[in-house]
């Protein structure tokens, strides 16, 4: 995991004011992940949304951590339109929920296992006797993973994980922990992809009902989860991450007023 040179073949990486998305759909990520287990190289896939572009124009070492990450894909449709707005277009949402259920398919078929890595007590455990039911033959395993993930703590961690010989970590730590700690330790768990999930395992075991699918095309998923907790998620929502909007409007309000270039 490194910063790209001109020559990257990966896909084009646009910036969506201020915080790196490539422009890649979910089956090509998907077929990504699968290369990497297969080839056993290595690549970190982050999902991110609006709250991550707002944390990186907070946090310029957050902004470039993900400027390090082999793909950062739009995890939200608010994204995905301001890509649009903005002239970069990307090639739609890829979901971080769908993207473990993927995962648990290309551990079925490569062989290699997952290992899941955070949440709440006992959330792993059952969002992988989920993702077992349905696909039957991967290997899941739920790392137990302390709340203070000091180095001592993260050194422990990497060693159950290299027991289990996952080909895929998936970390729900909440961002940016889980991109940290993906970037720093991932070489070490011997893995080949590591994902950063957030609230997947939770929606996966059934804990977090998710959206419906018309407020998932709609990008209205962050007002349902807001409305199952609004003492969590009221004030990112309302507060940390509103002024999304105020900066969108103003970066296409910049962009129309351009003037045009000479010969145009």
């Amino acid at each position: 995991m490194s910063a790209r040179g001109p020559d990257d073949p990966r896909p084009r990486r646009i910036d969506v004011l201020g915080c790196p998305f490539d422009a890649v759909s979910f089956a090509e990520t998907v077929a990504e992940i699968r290369a990497a287990v297969e080839q056993d190289s290595h690549l970190q896939v982050v999902p991110g949304n609006v709250d991550f572009v707002m944390k990186a124009r907070r946090d310029p070492g957050f902004a470039a951590d993900l400027a390090r990450a082999d793909l950062v894909v739009a995890d939200g449709v608010p994204v995905v339109w301001a890509a649009s707005l903005l002239g970069r277009p990307l090639r739609g949402r890829v979901s971080g929920t769908d993207l473990v259920w993927s995962c648990a398919d290309v551990a079925r078929d490569t062989g290699r296992s997952v290992a899941l890595v955070g949440g709440r007590p006992g959330v792993a455990e059952r969002a992988a006797r989920a993702l077992g039911d349905r696909y039957p033959g991967a290997a899941l395993h739920a790392v137990p993973t302390p709340m203070t993930l000091d180095e001592e703590a993260s050194a422990i961690l990497v060693e159950q994980i290299r027991r289990v010989r996952a080909g895929i970590v998936l970390v729900a730590l909440g961002a940016p922990r889980q991109e940290r700690w993906v970037q720093t330790h991932l070489t070490a768990c011997g893995a080949a992809v590591g994902i950063g999930v957030g609230s997947a395992f939770d929606i996966i075991c059934g804990d977090q009902p998710r959206a419906p699918h018309w407020m998932r095309g709609r990008g209205f998923e962050w007002l349902h989860r807001m409305a199952l907790d609004p003492g969590r998620l009221g004030r990112r929502y309302l507060v940390e991450d509103s002024p999304f909007l105020f900066h969108l409007a103003v970066a296409v309000l910049r962009r129309g007023h351009r003037t045009p270039e000479r010969g145009a």
